[in-house]
């Protein structure tokens, strides 16, 4: 079964313009064309564009992705290069989660803050608290 363009577009998401780009830097390889031109989408086509927008949102590169689609098509001699790209990937988004964690722990502590300020009806609340929290930064410690 084949798709056209606007098909794929709608069913992951993505531009036909962001489709076009992909091929043409090379993230697609041998989309077929029917006799007007048009393109074809193979159901392996979706599955690897699927992967694209997938390591896309994980902050990957485009230049990392296209290495990996490379890599795919190279076949399993391949697989200790394609182990690696995504063990530094993962690396970074588990970098990337921890410091999202922190920022929300952060924001955990202001919604503390604030639901104790508005039941008591005044925002002094907590001095001792700025007080740790002013040596935590001060001496680089991950904030509660």
């Amino acid at each position: 079964m084949s798709y056209q363009i606007k098909e794929v577009s709608e069913l992951l998401g993505i531009s036909i313009y962001t489709l076009r780009y992909y091929e043409r830097i090379g993230l697609l390889n041998n989309v077929k064309r029917d006799q007007y031109g048009r393109r074809e989408f193979s159901e392996d086509d979706i599955l690897t564009l699927n992967t694209v927008e997938c390591l896309k949102q994980t902050g990957m590169s485009l230049q990392n992705i296209k290495r990996y689609v490379q890599l795919v098509g190279e076949g399993i001699d391949t697989a200790p290069e394609r182990l690696q790209l995504f063990e530094r990937q993962q690396a970074k988004v588990e970098a990337q989660m921890q410091d999202l964690q922190e920022k929300l722990d952060l924001i955990n502590g202001k919604v503390k803050y604030y639901q104790t300020a508005v039941e008591e009806g005044r925002l002094d609340v907590c001095h001792d608290e700025k007080s740790a929290l002013v040596q935590k930064l001060l001496q680089k410690e991950p904030l509660p």
